[in-house]
């Protein structure tokens, strides 16, 4: 764990984290995109619907458990520190 981090590297730390692609996403994007001219849902296989719902349950799980860490930690403001693409 960190025990030291400057707000430059704390910021280098988050512009390295890889967006999260999960199955859940991907599948209600490829079903959102490609109704049929009926309108109706493509057919999606039981097990592909299972692991995508049981991966969203667990990532969800992982945020929530993320969420109870940061909580207690003290804020810090990064005013002299630009990162677009974590805007805080």
């Amino acid at each position: 764990m960190f025990t030291s981090l400057e707000a430059a590297e704390f910021v280098n730390c988050l512009e390295r984290v890889p967006p999260v692609e999960l199955q859940a996403v991907a599948l209600l994007q490829v079903m959102h995109g490609d109704r049929s001219a009926s309108g109706l849902l493509p057919i999606v296989s039981q097990d592909m619907l299972t692991s995508a719902t049981s991966e969203l349950i667990a990532y969800t799980k992982s945020c929530a458990a993320l969420v109870s860490k940061l909580q207690y930690l003290t804020p810090i403001v990064l005013s002299t520190v630009e990162c677009s693409a974590w805007p805080l």
